[in-house]
């Protein structure tokens, strides 16, 4: 499930950044090691025909499903367009590639391409450490800052002394998979109640409050592992807050503070639905996973949950559908969005005009239809869906709106190493009573000001 896998990402990710003296010893105004050269100097080439014989080595967390079906379809059809070019794969579960990957770069043969996180747990201490390439002119050269959403591309920026997100130079490329946060409704309880899809918030509200009413659980919720009600946290402030704000405050730009993002707004309401019973009973001591089960066993109405992530069985999907959650000021949707993974290039890298061709390529088109040919989410480029399953059409339609209308946002997280858990542990004490949503937000704007003094700002 994805919900559970990102958390052990993220924490995988602080784990092991601190025990490679990343987290802490290569933020700035601290004495870490001086960053590694992370430009090459000289042209580049970006025709892979006439790159002559070359064995990249890529590192990636692949190992099964629709993730492998992918990277597979991925990897065979650029050797066959250029079979000089081979690509040797490392597949590793994601959080022995997150332990793995800082000493991997640090090591006399790194491998070409990896995959680092977004945000400050990865990315940004990569940079910062010099192990990771500058992309700038692989930017340029493949048109990147004009074929993404700039929203999308904004995820890879950084300055180029890794002091400041969201901005600046390049340091990687999403592939044409996304990930994002979207509302999966049970049709038929919308029909049951006499409902249509939302189309505005106070849609999604009188939804809400006619489930109750008719002794349906409104949302499926599990949140034993402190993970569950960060889905409806970020699509709630996407609905509330404005799309600029939340990157500013997130890519620590324009002197934009938590109370300006829409978050203590997502915090009021989710707790004013926790107090009006629309969450799963029991909820802080339900497993997300049972919670998920739950929702697909037809006992909720609407599940956040992260895009292609429900354990569904063969045949299921068509009894579902999903939307982003719709603004309350009537606005396209705003959601919290990424690329399903990212890859950077080593700054030891001895290959990087064929490590940067390969990463054009699992962005390109080509790609983006290969994702919807394994029936996982596309990014980038449109495309047709696979067969007729509903749901996944409702999936390539997030994923077009998105790309059209540039409306997706970094995942709040990615605004300090630490903020996650801090908003899981404040949101659980919220949801328990024991402090007012207020509470929430000092400890959110808390969390970031200390941050913020480590970036001498």
């Amino acid at each position: 499930m994805v919900t559970l896998r990102r958390t052990k990402r993220l924490a995988a990710v602080a784990t092991s950044l601190a025990a490679a003296g990343l987290l802490t010893a290569c933020v700035p105004g601290t004495s870490g090691e001086a960053p590694a050269t992370t430009s090459a100097a000289g042209p580049i080439a970006t025709d892979p025909a006439k790159m002559g014989k070359v064995q990249l080595r890529l590192l990636d967390y692949f190992t099964g499903g629709t993730d492998l079906a992918w990277i597979d379809g991925v990897v065979s059809a650029f050797q066959k367009k250029y079979p000089d070019i081979t690509i040797e794969r490392t597949p590793m579960p994601w959080d022995d590639v997150m332990k793995a990957l800082p000493l991997k770069l640090r090591s006399a043969n790194p491998p070409d391409i990896v995959p680092a996180n977004n945000g400050w747990q990865s990315l940004g201490t990569l940079v910062q450490g010099g192990l990771v390439r500058n992309l700038d002119d692989y930017a340029d050269a493949y048109g990147w800052r004009t074929r993404f959403p700039a929203s999308i591309l904004r995820q890879h920026q950084f300055s180029a002394d890794g002091k400041q997100m969201g901005t600046g130079s390049v340091f990687g490329s999403p592939v044409a998979r996304a990930s994002a946060i979207e509302v999966y409704y049970n049709r038929s309880l919308l029909d049951r109640i006499g409902a249509a899809v939302p189309k505005t918030f106070a849609d999604f509200e009188t939804a809400l409050a006619k489930a109750k009413s008719a002794g349906i659980t409104p949302i499926s919720i599990g949140n034993l592992e402190q993970v569950g009600i960060t889905g409806p946290l970020f699509a709630t402030m996407d609905a509330l807050g404005q799309q600029s704000r939340i990157s500013d405050f997130i890519y620590s730009q324009n002197a934009v503070k938590v109370a300006d993002t829409g978050f203590p707004q997502a915090t009021a309401a989710l707790k004013q639905w926790a107090d009006k019973g629309y969450f799963t009973k029991d909820f802080s001591a339900v497993p997300g996973q049972d919670a998920a089960q739950a929702f697909v066993d037809g006992k909720a109405l609407f599940r956040f949950d992260y895009s292609g992530s429900l354990p569904l069985k063969k045949g299921q999907s068509k009894n579902f559908g999903s939307f982003l959650m719709p603004r309350a000021d009537g606005g396209h949707p705003v959601a919290t969005a990424s690329s399903a993974t990212n890859f950077s290039i080593s700054a030891k890298s001895a290959h990087p005009d064929a490590a940067a061709a390969f990463m054009n390529f699992a962005a390109s088109p080509e790609a983006a239809q290969l994702a919807a040919d394994n029936t996982t989410m596309p990014l980038l480029a449109p495309v047709k869906p696979a067969g007729d399953d509903p749901l996944f059409a409702d999936d390539v339609a997030v994923a077009a709106q998105l790309s059209a209308d540039d409306a997706s946002v970094p995942y709040l997280d990615w605004a300090t190493p630490t903020l996650l858990t801090t908003i899981q542990t404040q949101m659980q004490d919220m949801l328990a009573g024991k402090v007012q949503p207020d509470a929430v937000v000092q400890a959110a704007q808390a969390d970031y000001d200390k941050f913020q003094k480590t970036l001498g700002k």
